[in-house]
């Protein structure tokens, strides 16, 4: 009988430990706090070149963004939205996901801000982010950029 239970008791155990949990939906102030992120990261000099540069091709439309977080201790690129984005301004959306040539932003957290690299990218046309091209940190609750 012994046998028995250690055996069902492991069939029992492991399909709860092998599906993933559901994610966790962020605050809306969280949300809100990275869409003022990425606002402040469009106002900078190589985003701009590259949405100027897309509106200059021809682009119709709010450019698409998308944005990365990018985990130095386990090496993989997560998206900064949680959900569906509703994250945007006069010139560009944030999407989560591109469906033409978009600007993509990859941020690497670096003490109490984030250094970035910002590039132009299409659906099947994307590199994993270069080496940064400027910092952002909060400071009085407000994000303030610099190039490097």
């Amino acid at each position: 009988m012994k046998r028995l239970v250690l055996p069902a008791l492991l069939a029992f155990a492991f399909p709860g430990c092998m599906h993933a949990p559901a994610p966790v939906a962020a605050a809306p102030e969280d949300e809100a706090g990275k869409c003022e992120l990425v606002q402040t990261l469009v106002r900078e000099q190589l985003p701009q070149q590259i949405l100027s540069g897309l509106e200059a091709d021809g682009h119709d439309g709010p450019t698409q963004v998308l944005v990365f977080v990018q985990d130095q201790d386990e090496n993989v690129l997560e998206r900064l939205f949680s959900g569906d984005p509703s994250c945007g301004g006069p010139n560009f959306k944030v999407v989560r996901e591109i469906t033409r040539e978009a600007l993509v932003l990859f941020l690497q957290r670096q003490g109490e801000g984030y250094v970035y690299d910002a590039q132009r990218a299409g659906p099947n046309r994307m590199s994993l982010g270069g080496k940064a091209k400027g910092a952002v940190m909060k400071r009085a609750g407000v994000w303030a950029a610099s190039s490097i």
